[in-house]
This record gives C-alpha cells, sequence and structure tokens, in this order.
C-alpha cells in the first residue's frame, strides 16, 4: 500500500513532521522511492514517471556541476533535505558544503538548487521558489528543460525572491556563490 493510499485509509496523518517521515522510512512503513515532498506538514505528491526530455536536463546539468564545482562543495541529486520541522524537500538538484548531512542543511547553507521542469513549471515557480525564499535559499534555479531556459531567483526576501531573471540558452549563467561555476545551456552534451 503507498503512503497516499495510507493517509486515504486514515493508516496515517494526512501532516507530518519531518522527523516522523525519517523515522516511518526507517521502520519500513514509507518506501525509500516513495514520491512526496512535505510543505509545511503537508504531504504534496510528486509525479512518479519524469519525461526523458526532464532526466537528460538534470543528468547534463549534474555532469556540468561535478566538472566546475570548487572541491569543498557536493553535488546532490534529488536529496531530500530537511529546512525545518515541517519541511522536507527532494529538489532535482543541490549543492552544499562537500560531506554535510542533508537533514541538517538549512536553507542559508544552500549553495545552490536546481528544479529541472517539463510539465511541473508552474509548481516550481508558484510554490517552490516561495518556500525557498521563505527559507533563505539564496541561488534558485528553475531549468525549463522544454523552452531550455533558466531563470535565476536571487535574493530572498520573506517569501518572495527581489530578483528574478529568465535566460536563455545561449546565455551563460554564472552561480552566485560558486566561484568558476557557469551554466550555458546550448553548450551542454
Amino acid at each position: 500500500m503507498t503512503l497516499f493510499q495510507n493517509v486515504r485509509k486514515g493508516l496515517l496523518p494526512a501532516r507530518l513532521t519531518a522527523d516522523e517521515v525519517y523515522d516511518l522510512t526507517a521502520a519500513g512503513v514509507l518506501a525509500e522511492g516513495e514520491k512526496f515532498e512535505l510543505i509545511d506538514g503537508e504531504i504534496v505528491p510528486m509525479a512518479a514517471a519524469k519525461a526523458n526530455w526532464h532526466e537528460q536536463m538534470k543528468r547534463k546539468l549534474v555532469e556540468a556541476l561535478i566538472m566546475t564545482r570548487p572541491r569543498s562543495a557536493g553535488v546532490y541529486v534529488e536529496s531530500s533535505l530537511t529546512l525545518d520541522g515541517r519541511t522536507l524537500v527532494e529538489p532535482d538538484i543541490a549543492v552544499w558544503s562537500a560531506g554535510g548531512d542533508s537533514r541538517e542543511v538549512r536553507g542559508p547553507d544552500l549553495l545552490l538548487v536546481i528544479e529541472v521542469a517539463d510539465i511541473s513549471i508552474a509548481y516550481d515557480l508558484r510554490v517552490k521558489a516561495p518556500l525557498y525564499a521563505r527559507f533563505g535559499i539564496r541561488d534558485y534555479w528553475v531549468v525549463d528543460a522544454v523552452r531550455r531556459t533558466i531563470r535565476v531567483h536571487r535574493a530572498p526576501r520573506d517569501e518572495v525572491y527581489a530578483d528574478v531573471e529568465e535566460y536563455e540558452a545561449h546565455d551563460s549563467v554564472a552561480a552566485l556563490l560558486l566561484e568558476g561555476v557557469e551554466i550555458r545551456l546550448d553548450t551542454l552534451d
């Protein structure tokens, strides 16, 4: 039985804490492959299957980041990040100090967060952007795998980013907090 079936049948509460999610996973009640995030304690389903262009773009970005990142930074793919006791997210790509524990990393510790979007673009812009701004993530990118653009969000204040710019595939985008990291979508192999 899936998490969502258990919630519908009343076997699990509709709202959980991040610690409860970790405990339920360790106990085998939740499968490690369950696709959901916890936003303000509410279980939010994620797409179970991702389109090929989403996965190809994610692969290309990960390879580019690994090749250009400072040695002190780690590149993490779909890691569970506990932003607070009621918020657990799994961005497509996150960069923070190498070796840091994902359960201990908080918004200001994140050097770059990237969501790769195809059909999830509205969610990544309308739900994730305010959420990431609220938790102080200073460099948040939404990479549109279909249109091949990067929407860069910076200068978080409350639940909005004061600085938002969109770049085309031929534009070079430099990471704010990662010296030497620049991405140009049209040059990714």
